[in-house]
């Protein structure tokens, strides 16, 4: 009985020790700080830490790349983010065993692409990137996905399009079962909803052609300014439909564009990022972010890697989701930023 008491008293004093030492290495990794974030979840994950395992293993993908582990050897890059075994380790969501059918639905979403498993258990935003993949091999897939789970509302227009697309005969000439087809008719005519109308989703959606996909005549003016919003002003510029258009209406098609920014949710966390570094030109910084990030085809992607620990509002606006815009964009335009955009915004972005 005094052992089981001791066990006890002991584990009570080592395990909020163990919680907040989680939570100042994710507190870390949210500041951007790779250096001690990665080395102290490590460090937890080999004391036998489930959260700690879980947590590394589902950010160990992102960070790969980044300045820190880069900089290290291939052996100390295995040590640092993988558990021992084997020439290059293993992922630490191997050993997760409490929580074994959330380590198993990122397993799922990392070597599958299949973010049922997730949605499932409620990882709505950390599904993000597999939700991608699955609309990438099967657009209609996320129709179906939304019948049983709550997708992300910046996520929308990805439902209202991959429904158009099923229901399109030139892309898929047999027609689905009766029951699909009410359900994918249901998700069309809510991105025609009055509600709907003037948002960046409901943009976003007329950004295609889906005249020919449902019998749906797309306005002209609401599609150039899709094309803006889909894919950021400079991509957008380039595109045959956008180059064809008259100088007024693709002025008009900015112009719209810059103001749906400044009011939609989902461009929240560019404006308070232009807000606190570009209040001079706030609007034009706007613009110059979602530009360089690739427009919401992009944004929409940038996610918390794990709901549980991490949420999507605590990764939204912290230094590690401006990081990860940082890097975007960089990658995007390596040579600097075009012509034509905000300097201030631009500098944000590419340090120069």
């Amino acid at each position: 009985m005094r052992i089981l008491l001791a066990l006890a008293l002991i584990f009570s004093a080592v395990c909020p020790l163990r919680a907040a030492a989680l939570d100042d290495a994710i507190a870390a990794w949210l500041a951007g700080d790779d250096a001690v974030a990665l080395p102290a979840l490590s460090a937890l994950a080999k004391a036998g830490d489930e959260d700690a395992m879980l947590a590394l293993g589902v950010i160990e993908p992102r960070v790969w790349q980044g300045d820190y582990v880069s900089a290290l050897e291939r052996a100390q890059r295995i040590a640092l983010l993988r558990k021992p075994g084997g020439l290059s380790g293993e992922s630490w969501l191997n050993s997760v065993k409490a929580r074994r059918a959330l380590a198993e639905a990122f397993e799922a979403a990392q070597q599958k692409s299949d973010p049922a498993p997730l949605l499932a258990l409620g990882q709505i935003d950390a599904a993000r990137t597999a939700l991608a993949m699955a609309f990438n091999h099967r657009p209609e897939s996320l129709a179906e996905f939304d019948a049983g789970s709550r997708l992300p509302n910046e996520m929308r227009f990805w439902v209202w399009w991959g429904a158009a697309v099923r229901l399109w005969p030139a892309a898929y000439p047999t027609p689905p079962a009766p029951e699909a087809a009410g359900r994918l008719r249901a998700a069309v005519a809510e991105a025609l909803s009055p509600e709907w109308t003037g948002s960046l989703q409901q943009m976003l959606f007329f950004s295609v052609d889906v005249g020919g996909l449902a019998g749906i005549p797309v306005p002209t003016a609401a599609n150039l300014i899709g094309r803006v919003l889909r894919k950021g002003r400079i991509a957008a510029e380039a595109d045959v439909a956008f180059k064809t258009a008259s100088a007024p209406a693709r002025e008009q098609a900015l112009t719209s564009a810059r103001a749906i920014l400044m009011t939609a949710p989902e461009a929240k966390p560019v404006r308070d990022f232009c807000a606190a570094s570009c209040a001079a030109t706030r609007e034009a910084c706007v613009e110059t972010l979602w530009t360089l990030t690739g427009g919401a085809e992009i944004q929409t992607f940038l996610h918390t890697p794990l709901d549980t620990l991490i949420p999507q509002q605590a990764y939204l606006g912290s230094p590690r989701h401006r990081g990860d815009m940082v890097h975007i964009a960089r990658k995007r335009f390596p040579a600097g930023a075009p012509a034509n955009l905000d300097a201030c915004g631009a500098k944000l972005m590419l340090g120069r």
